[in-house]
């Protein structure tokens, strides 16, 4: 009895997912794949202005509380325990290949202004996106869920001014 309640417990308790890791495998430029510890005041009208390919961790532990629509993906069903993570190409110029690893499967992926819109307040709203015409993925843009690793995104983008971003949400892990 105590074992099935301590269990329980733990189950119960906060869940997160993570990038864990990413990196450029072509590019025009000298980016680097960035991992940011916190996500940033604003995105967003070239605020990074560099070719690097930056990841950050939005809002962890989200109960969806209806289901929610993405561009890539999905749907993903109310109640799902889900966390929120942006990538953004705000390059100079030039185009640039490469991948983002999570800790947890990805579920579904913003890439419309629309639909990125429509998620900002799941994500945890700290972070200011600039620009709501302007945000997501060009034409002739891309991005796909990885086909032998569903906790992989790989993104095919040019960067020019004001640059990319999509919003990643994976399943989140119980934190033990």
């Amino acid at each position: 009895m105590i074992r099935a309640l301590a269990l329980a417990l733990l189950l119960a308790g906060p869940a997160a997912a993570h990038v864990l890791d990413g990196q450029i495998t072509e590019q025009d430029g000298a980016g680097r794949f960035v991992l940011l510890d916190e996500p940033p005041l604003a995105v967003g009208q070239d605020i990074f202005d560099s070719p690097d390919l930056i990841a950050f961790d939005e809002a962890q532990g989200v109960i969806l509380p209806a289901m929610l629509r993405l561009d890539l993906g999905g749907p993903i069903p109310a109640g799902t325990v889900a966390a929120f993570h942006s990538l953004v190409f705000d390059g100079t110029g030039g185009r640039q290949r490469g991948w983002v690893l999570f800790d947890g499967p990805i579920l579904g992926v913003a890439i419309l202004p629309d639909t990125l819109a429509a998620t900002d307040a799941l994500a945890g709203g700290v972070t200011l996106f600039l620009g709501h015409e302007m945000r997501g993925l060009e034409r002739g843009d891309r991005a796909w869920i990885d086909a032998d690793d569903p906790r992989r995104l790989w993104v095919d983008w040019a960067g020019s001014s004001p640059g990319d971003q999509l919003r990643v949400v994976t399943g989140a892990l119980p934190l033990m």
